[in-house]
């Protein structure tokens, strides 16, 4: 019975992907942008990707960065959630900083630059101009010396 109700679960209850994504900051400001391979109507966006099975936000987000440019990042808060229904899917934005380290590209990726928030790749998609809008609002990472 209990493994009757396990597969009308799977197969009944909706099932929805959750995109992570990384808005990294500077100490000058600018964000850090990944021109993707797969991505030709807006090829400029944030580290990211599909959350997978087991997996939390952040080791999702923490693992996106690491495969497409061989850094560690430091997390802030989730400062941007969208959820569309085409296909049915949740995408989160974190607030974040790279740490020092050697950019290794990954094959879904051209090429990597950081940009002022007032001078932005075009075009952008919405979701991406949104995230890193709101993150250079957050007050995260605290500026040192500051209170």
């Amino acid at each position: 019975m209990q493994l009757l109700m396990g597969l009308g679960i799977r197969l009944l209850v909706p099932r929805h992907r959750i995109g992570i994504a990384l808005v990294a900051l500077n100490e000058a400001g600018q964000v850090f942008m990944l021109r993707h391979v797969f991505h030709p109507y807006a090829p400029w966006g944030l580290p990211g990707g599909w959350m997978g099975r087991g997996e939390s936000p952040e080791q999702c987000i923490l693992r996106e960065v690491w495969e497409e440019t061989g850094l560690t990042a430091e997390l802030g808060p989730v400062v941007h959630a969208v959820y569309d229904d085409r296909p049915p899917h949740l995408v989160l934005a974190y607030s974040g900083r790279l740490l020092p380290g050697s950019i290794t590209l990954s094959g879904e990726i051209l090429e990597s630059a950081w940009f002022a928030p007032d001078a932005l790749p075009e075009p952008l998609y919405d979701f991406t101009r949104d995230a890193i809008r709101k993150a250079v609002v957050v007050p995260w990472p605290a500026v040192p010396g500051g209170d």
